[in-house]
């Protein structure tokens, strides 16, 4: 009886797991980049961002996904000027791209709403967005490469304490120039097998 038992759950969590099992995924990421935004009434800004991109295992003229992410970080000094000009709180969305060598499109976009949050009194704003999930095809070259755009846009609302009204704004930013140059690629290269 115990043989019989154990034998029907091997068989139940085999045939489990043989009905889940998914792609592997790789999480890739950009180093801390940093761009300058043109927010409205204020002098341009710098502002960091960082990304990651989780792939699914690609393999030669087959098709994979991406699903991708940001986060979009406002410096204090900014906090302070958004404080300082009566807002309280910020909500928005975020829509940027990325670029892929050897696979199809050669392009993909992270976009997506970023929730309500209060403009506190110390450090930094972060905006984080994510989505949406993306197909590529691979080629048949050794490897992926992807790299973070070198702009990106937001549509901002801020909300303005006195009167309790969101304000409509629209930032562009754009990659800083640098000496030596940012590198906006995302780490590591991915192989296709």
């Amino acid at each position: 009886m115990r043989i019989g038992t154990a034998l029907a759950a091997a068989l139940l969590v085999t045939g489990v797991a043989a009905g889940t099992a998914a792609a592997a995924t790789v999480t890739i990421q950009t180093g801390m980049l940093t761009y300058t935004c043109a927010f409205p009434g204020f002098a341009p800004q710098a502002t960091s961002l960082t990304a990651q991109l989780d792939v699914t295992d690609p393999h030669p003229g087959q098709p994979f996904t991406v699903l991708p992410s940001a986060t979009h970080v406002l410096p204090s000094t900014l906090r302070a000027l958004l404080r300082g000009a009566g807002y309280d709180a910020i909500r928005g969305s975020f829509g940027g791209s990325f670029t892929v060598s050897n696979a199809t499109p050669p392009t993909g976009t992270i976009s997506g709403d970023f929730p309500e949050q209060p403009i506190g009194t110390t450090g930094p704003i972060t905006l984080p967005a994510a989505g949406p999930i993306q197909t590529f095809t691979a080629g048949f070259d050794s490897t992926l490469a992807f790299a973070m755009g070198t702009g990106f846009s937001e549509g901002l609302q801020l909300h303005r304490a006195s009167t309790g009204t969101w304000v409509v704004w629209s930032v562009n930013c754009t990659l800083k120039v640098t000496n030596p140059a940012q590198n906006p690629a995302f780490q590591p290269v991915i192989v296709i097998t």
